[in-house]
């Protein structure tokens, strides 16, 4: 039996976590806290730092390893465990800086496909900020830190700014930090995500999936890792064509190349690319090396063949075709009351009622004694699966009234689209 090592304890863990149970794998979960799914499925479980290779205590017998969060990849986990003959599903850290330095992902644009960045200036000063300040209107500024902020660092001066003061002691914040910060050109369209398994050469499309990254109903409050999403049956959006999809492939084609060329490494993994369509073409947002959270509970949900088969063809260099079954999914995020702010309620025991017929996938929450808690982010995400969006919804919405406490969702989630 295939010994595969999950490193994450997250929702997108538990989905990865359930797809690898129907392959019939052996499953050692490394946690930095007791997600129970997770733990349901696994063999073996350990409790630790997931980003300090010192807390893997033991690796023997692991086949390979499939890391979920960025943090991991970003710390180099993947190179330590090929280091000690674990391949990985993950880029290294040389490759993933495609999502952990946004002006390494520019860079690599400019050389493989420029029309897909925006304007941007990689600064380096307050001068250099300056002089780009001037050439766009302020309105139209974005500020993005060069690393990792958890979905949560860009920010644009019309939404977040009230004076050209605020946007720059919040850009000399980060050139403190990290010596450089991102500034672009604002820009308006319709978003939507490619979510891609990679071999170092092929890419393999998954089904696409739109988010709801606003807190409140109506798009309305600050942005959060996600408060649900949805996929159709037929595995597209009805807003993206046929050569929107092609020509976003071909972004992130020439995108695994360039990672390649930059680095000298293989591009391994998963690839996600957040596109917008403008009057201007498609435009590159950013790029993530794993996979979305919630994207992954949607189209692991409807996964119909073996993820260790896909996994194991990543690592050789021959990832095969996946299926996907022609099914729609509404997936629809719990969270803690006051998320996302400070005051979003900890150590609150949740209750989850009987009879589910969605696939329930735990977030960040903890078990003791039999009970579920909340921690300060996103709880548990109620994944719905039917013919119909409509049916797929109706699903998870019922099935989320059956789960109480100090909790909330959002309401609207692919609400009105069919």
């Amino acid at each position: 039996m295939t010994t595969v090592l999950l490193v994450g304890s997250g929702a997108r863990e538990h989905a990865i976590a359930l797809a690898l149970s129907r392959s019939g794998v052996d499953i050692r979960a490394h946690m930095h806290r007791n997600n129970p799914g997770i733990a349901s499925l696994a063999a073996k479980t350990t409790i630790g730092d997931i980003t300090d290779y010192r807390s893997l205590s033991d690796i023997s017998g692991v086949d390979y390893a499939i890391i979920g969060p960025e943090s991991p990849i970003e710390r180099g986990l993947a190179n330590y465990l090929e280091r000690h003959d674990v391949p990985c599903v993950a880029p290294r850290q040389e490759a993933a800086r495609i999502e952990t330095s946004k002006s390494f992902a520019r860079r690599v644009l400019d050389k493989v496909a420029s029309d897909a960045n925006p304007r941007y200036k990689i600064v380096n000063s307050i001068d250099e900020m300056r002089e780009f300040e001037r050439e766009l209107n302020l309105e139209d500024l974005v500020v993005k830190p060069d690393g990792l902020t958890g979905g949560k660092g860009v920010k644009i001066y019309s939404e977040h700014f009230s004076s050209r003061d605020q946007l720059e002691d919040y850009a000399i914040t980060h050139l403190k930090q990290r010596g450089v910060v991102l500034l672009e050109e604002r820009l308006e369209g319709t978003e939507f995500t490619v979510q891609c398994f990679v071999d170092g050469n092929k890419l393999e499309p998954m089904p696409l999936v739109r988010d709801y990254k606003r807190a409140y109903d109506s798009d309305s409050g600050s942005n959060t890792g996600s408060m649900g999403a949805y996929s159709c049956p037929d595995h597209g959006l009805n807003f993206v064509s046929g050569n929107d999809m092609a020509k976003a492939l071909e972004i992130m084609k020439s995108t695994v190349e360039g990672v390649r060329k930059q680095t000298t490494y293989k591009y391994k993994g998963i690839l996600y690319g957040q596109f917008m369509k403008t009057n201007g073409g498609l435009k590159v947002i950013e790029f993530n090396a794993r996979f979305g959270d919630p994207e992954a509970i949607n189209v692991l949900s409807i996964l119909d063949c073996s993820l260790d088969e896909i996994c194991q063809g990543i690592i050789l260099g021959d990832v095969p075709e996946p299926q996907f079954l022609n099914k729609a999914t509404v997936c629809v995020y719990v969270v803690p009351d006051g998320y996302p702010g400070p005051s979003a309620t900890s150590d609150s025991p949740i209750t989850i009622g009987d009879e589910i017929s969605s696939i329930l996938h735990y977030a960040s929450v903890y078990e003791e004694q039999g009970k579920v808690f909340t921690t300060s982010s996103r709880s548990l995400a109620v994944c719905g699966v039917g013919d119909t969006i409509s049916e797929a919804r109706q699903m998870a919405y019922n099935d989320i009234r059956k789960v109480s406490g100090n909790i909330r969702y959002r309401s609207d989630i692919a609400q009105g689209v069919e």
